[in-house]
């Protein structure tokens, strides 16, 4: 095993494992789970997810597929929990805290530690059956933009984004059907994927790119690399967007007629380049006459790279995908989802992503599918969020007309 991978699994179980340890500790206030046996079944719940990987990469997807559904609902239900009980424990060490300085008697506003696992075990159950359900209704986000590059009298130009499917093994064939039925129904004119399409099993998922294949937009599919491209090998990874009908954009570029260049930029993750640097050097190559769409994984701009595009499309953080992890993403990249303003005339849109990765849950962060309505104009970009319900995809704003 190479000692990157030997890094990232002792920090998994660092982290995830000493997750358990202490949800082992809060239901030790019930006698009857403070056992070996609970100890044992927690600990081959920490274990499951890499148990999941190597029957995976041994050949054994159909035994693998059961038990993620277990593995990731699991660990989802254990963050929510965790956090939920946490919070808790936080409320009771400050209204000690209180007490113990003001001189005060605070017991009474105290939650006995019973009533605080149940109260914490009800809310991370309610919570992980919300997010199992949010997960499987995809909504749509319309961003339409005006841009001078357009002349008056040019038809609009509807771009869809999809981002972070994560194909693999949670992926139900009929939750893709959906949702490519629903692409249809939207009629793009250029369909882009902004890396991660799959996971971090490539042998599997064929059919899905069989499916996927049945999209055809007038002017193309475009897709970049995502990390998890690379983590699935980028070879194979390009091989299932190529079967899948995707031009792979690595550093490179497709011009389109006279009025749109896209480009494509391998993410940071991939070993043949960083992302970042030279990204200004390979937007300069083309005439800025058009309009200049950036495809790039993670949401990170280059300053010089904004003097150049007219749109960031990225993807990456899932919106946090289970709440309050979107803190976290907004510490490590300083973007929320949405569109963001960048440059005098340069915009980054975040895509919450369209799938699930790990979890298949989403708390707080609904999934989507982006339309980008390009028309002639000046006008500043407006933002419409449609409601989370697969429905409706197919009854977003109509394209614009002028």
């Amino acid at each position: 095993m190479k000692p990157s991978v030997l890094l990232v699994v002792g920090i998994f179980l660092a982290v995830y494992g000493g997750m358990h340890v202490y949800i082992y500790h809060k239901l030790g206030v019930f006698p009857a789970f403070a056992s070996w046996s609970t100890a044992i079944a927690l600990a081959g719940l920490a274990l499951s997810p890499l148990l999941v990987a190597f029957l995976t990469r041994t050949g054994f997807a159909g035994l693998a597929t059961p038990l993620a559904w277990i593995a990731y609902v699991w660990m989802g239900y254990a963050f929510l929990f965790f956090c939920t009980a946490l919070l808790l424990d936080a409320w009771q060490w400050t209204i000690m805290l209180t007490g113990y300085l003001s001189g005060a008697d605070t017991t009474a506003l105290t939650v006995p530690a019973r009533y605080a696992v149940t109260c914490a075990a009800t809310v991370a159950l309610a919570a992980t059956l919300y997010g199992v359900h949010s997960a499987g209704h995809v909504g749509t986000v319309t961003v339409q933009i005006a841009t001078p590059k357009f002349a008056a009298g040019d038809a609009p130009l509807r771009i869809v984004q999809i981002s972070d499917l994560h194909l693999g093994l949670l992926t139900r064939e009929s939750q893709l059907r959906r949702l490519i039925a629903e692409i249809k129904e939207l009629d793009p004119d250029i369909i882009v994927s902004t890396g991660d399409l799959i996971d971090m099993q490539p042998d599997h998922v064929d059919r899905f790119a069989d499916l996927l294949s049945e999209l055809r937009p007038r002017l193309g599919k475009f897709a970049i690399n995502g990390n998890h491209e690379h983590f699935a090998g980028t070879a194979d990874a390009e091989a299932f967007a190529a079967r899948a009908g995707f031009q792979v954009l690595t550093s490179t570029a497709v011009t389109l007629g006279n009025r749109i260049t896209i480009v494509g930029i391998d993410d940071g993750a991939l070993p043949h380049g960083d992302g970042n640097p030279g990204e200004a050097a390979i937007l300069a190559a083309y005439p800025d006459d058009r309009f200049l769409l950036l495809l790039k994984h993670q949401p990170v701009v280059d300053p010089a790279a904004a003097e150049r595009f007219d749109l960031q499309l990225s993807g990456h953080i899932h919106g946090g995908q289970i709440f309050p992890f979107h803190l976290l993403t907004r510490l490590a990249y300083h973007v929320a989802p949405g569109l963001t303003r960048v440059g005098a005339h340069a915009w980054l849109y975040t895509s919450r992503g369209t799938g699930t990765w790990g979890p298949p849950l989403r708390v707080l962060a609904p999934a989507e599918v982006t339309i980008i309505d390009l028309t002639a104009g000046t006008t500043p970009p407006v933002v419409t969020r449609v409601s989370q319900d697969r429905r409706a995809v197919g009854t977003a704003p109509s394209r614009l007309t002028g």
